[in-house]
């Protein structure tokens, strides 16, 4: 008879270890810890399969300086149940790990086994945790894997020098799963560089073995990753993502000009020695992508939302009206998947400033820059705007919705 303990057994304590610290290097600029994964930054996804598994029982999210403020912000939005430890990692993944145990240990919990995942699996599920822990028995070490599908060719150059038998290659995953001895025991003596935990393991004389993952539990690495993420989710969740589940709305704002600069358009500011009019900033670009997005919800148009009777937003960032108005979007179910807009000016001359603000409106949305769309045309001096008293926008957003 085996002695493995059940997964699910009260008296082994269980501490995981959420990585959100690496550099998103290969995102195009963009967190993929914070991207939006069907209305929830990807972190949390793993993180509310671990809150709600009833084989963990302490969690320490580690983050990088760059997002860590934005982390907590949404981890306070969300659930804190189970957190222990919220901290800073290192520059390494192995340094990053280091410092969540030692935060683990710091905040005074106990645990006998320590579970490392990568916050940019959002597929992780407790059926998996529970084959890990039972796995993790044998040795006190243990790796999610998967089967290779293709097969593998060894390389010089752009020369083939062997090809090894797929049978025994797996791709390895996580969670990974130490005996807390085990795995403080390898920090301590391995200093090289290693790609995950379980390499530390095999270098200090650990014995490894290795569990079924998922072919599902992927790893968000590239803007493209988002895609096949987004489409696993909508295959879980039994409902593909048809015209059904999308929207589309418009938006249009226009506002005269008046002296003095600069002009904020898009939320960049432009040399110009005018600004346009207005009770926010009088930023007519984002004002209608922010109708648009509004619209597409059925949620009415930025005066309903954000009327300028309300004194309190005399002079505000429009960009912080459009956080508004997607949490708002959020909360009724939906995220935005694309925004295309154009900028009606006959001056100043504004093509040189185009990059710029996509850029922009990219980072104050969320979405990938390729998601954005900005388009520059005039009047051809044709009514007030052709005259040089005004400027307007349009703009058309697309919205998916996020509930199954």
């Amino acid at each position: 008879m085996s002695n493995a303990k059940s997964p699910t057994d009260p008296n082994r304590k269980v501490a995981a270890i959420i990585l959100a610290a690496g550099t998103s290097s290969r995102m195009g600029g963009k967190d993929k810890q914070l991207s939006m994964l069907r209305g929830l930054p990807v972190f949390t996804h793993s993180l509310r399969v671990m809150q709600q598994s009833q084989q963990v029982d302490h969690i320490c999210v580690v983050f990088a300086d760059h997002n860590i403020a934005a982390g907590r912000e949404a981890i306070a939005n969300a659930d804190d149940r189970k957190i222990v430890c919220v901290t800073t990692g290192g520059s390494r993944r192995q340094d990053s790990v280091r410092i969540g145990i030692e935060a683990l240990q710091a905040a005074g919990v106990d645990f006998e086994w320590l579970l490392i995942h990568d916050g940019a699996r959002p597929y992780i599920d407790e059926a998996m945790i529970a084959r890990g822990l039972v796995a993790a028995q044998a040795t006190g070490a243990t790796v999610a894997s998967v089967p290779l599908k293709d097969t593998v060719k060894q390389v010089a150059g752009e020369h083939v020098t062997a090809t090894p038998d797929r049978s025994t290659l797996r791709a390895v995953q996580t969670p990974q799963i130490f005996r807390a001895s085990v795995l403080t025991s390898a920090h301590t003596a391995v200093t090289a560089d290693v790609t995950d935990d379980a390499s530390m393991v095999e270098q200090n004389g650990g014995d490894v073995t290795v569990f079924d993952g998922d072919y599902d539990n992927i790893k968000i690495t590239t803007p493209g990753d988002m895609a096949l993420a987004e489409a696993i989710y909508d295959r879980r969740a039994g409902q593909p993502v048809t015209g059904e589940r999308r929207r589309w709305g418009t938006g249009f704002d226009g506002h005269a000009l008046s002296n003095g600069g600069p002009l904020r358009l898009g939320g960049v500011d432009i040399p110009y020695e005018f600004s346009l009019a207005g009770h926010s900033d009088g930023d007519v670009l984002l004002h209608a992508v922010t109708s648009a997005l509004l619209g597409a919800a059925g949620l009415g148009d930025m005066g309903s939302n954000f009327p300028s009777s309300d004194e309190s937003l005399k002079g505000i960032d429009s960009a912080e009206l459009t956080r508004r108005a997607l949490s708002k979007i959020s909360q009724a179910g939906w995220e935005a998947e694309h925004v295309d807009a154009t900028i009606i000016a006959q001056r100043p001359r504004l093509s040189g400033y185009v990059e710029a603000i996509r850029d922009r409106i990219a980072s104050v949305t969320g979405l990938d820059r390729a998601s954005v769309n900005i388009k520059v045309t005039s009047t051809d001096h044709v009514g007030a705007i052709g005259e040089g008293k005004g400027i307007a926008a349009q703009a058309i957003a697309t919205l998916v919705s996020t509930r199954p």
